[in-house]
């Protein structure tokens, strides 16, 4: 694969990792109050958007996503059809995980 396919990957991954890396560096309470700076990044690239229930996904997914799809449609690669897939599957975990607050909202 090339260089440039690897780092769209790594990026589509990287909210599902501050998520495991968030969930043992900071277990309880709230992470924007926290005095590590780590934490609070982590916080910011993965659960912040799902806490406050913004409808938008974590920046690095989508961003991770867009060259994907850059790169398997315009430049043919085909070595990106396979981040392209894996970013469709994380940004329909992460919009399934968004409906469950939208349905607990609304009963």
């Amino acid at each position: 694969m090339k260089k440039i396919t690897w780092f769209a990957l790594i990026l589509e991954i990287s909210p599902l990792v501050s998520f495991a890396v968030l969930a043992l560096l900071h277990p309880v309470g709230d992470p924007q109050g926290s005095r590590n700076l780590l934490v609070r990044i982590l916080d910011f690239q993965g659960t912040y958007w799902m806490r406050h229930a913004i409808p938008v996904p974590p920046p690095l997914l989508i961003a991770g996503l867009l060259l994907s799809v850059v790169l398997w449609w315009r430049f043919r690669f085909p070595a990106a059809r396979i981040g392209t897939v894996a970013g469709f599957v994380l940004l329909g975990l992460w919009c399934l995980i968004m409906v469950v607050p939208l349905l607990v909202h609304v009963n």
